[in-house]
C-alpha cells in the first residue's frame, strides 16, 4: 500500500511538472486596414497585460499577431498559458491579448498505479496580440 501511494505521489509530481511546459507559436499579422475598434467584453489583467474575452477592447487597436499556446489541461492551465502569452505580448511591444479560441482535447489515459488511471488532456488557447491606438 505504501508503495502504491508513493508511486501515485511521484506520478502526480511528474504530471504537475509537465504542465509547466507551455509551448507557444507566434505568427505576425499583416493586413491593409489594421485599425479596429471593439465594443467591450470581459477583461482580466495578468502580469500587466490586458486579456480580453467575450468581446474586444472598447477602443481603437491594431493587431500585431496571433499566438497559440498549449499545455497539459488541469488545475491552473489557463493561468500558465496567460502568463506565457503575457511574456510574448511584452516581447513584441503589445498592450493586450484578445482570446480567439479556448479548447481542451483528450490525449489519452495514463496508468499511475494498479487500479489507478487518469485522463490526459491538452488545453489550447489562441490570442490576437494587440496594440492600443491612443
Amino acid at each position: 500500500m505504501k508503495r502504491q501511494l508513493l508511486l501515485f505521489i511521484i506520478a502526480c509530481l511528474v504530471i504537475a511538472g509537465c504542465t509547466a511546459l507551455v509551448s507557444s507559436d507566434y505568427q505576425q499579422y499583416e493586413g491593409r486596414n489594421n485599425v479596429h475598434e471593439g465594443t467591450g467584453g470581459t477583461k482580466v489583467v495578468v502580469d500587466g497585460v490586458d486579456f480580453w474575452a467575450n468581446g474586444s477592447p472598447p477602443r481603437k487597436f491594431a493587431i500585431l499577431g496571433v499566438v497559440t499556446s498549449d499545455v497539459g489541461a488541469g488545475f491552473g492551465d489557463q493561468a500558465l498559458i496567460r502568463s506565457s502569452v503575457a511574456s510574448r505580448v511584452k516581447h513584441v511591444g503589445g498592450d493586450a491579448a484578445v482570446q480567439i479560441t479556448n479548447n481542451t482535447t483528450f490525449s489519452g489515459i495514463m496508468h499511475l498505479a494498479p487500479n489507478i488511471y487518469t485522463a490526459t488532456n491538452t488545453r489550447t488557447m489562441s490570442f490576437a496580440i494587440i496594440k492600443y491606438i491612443r
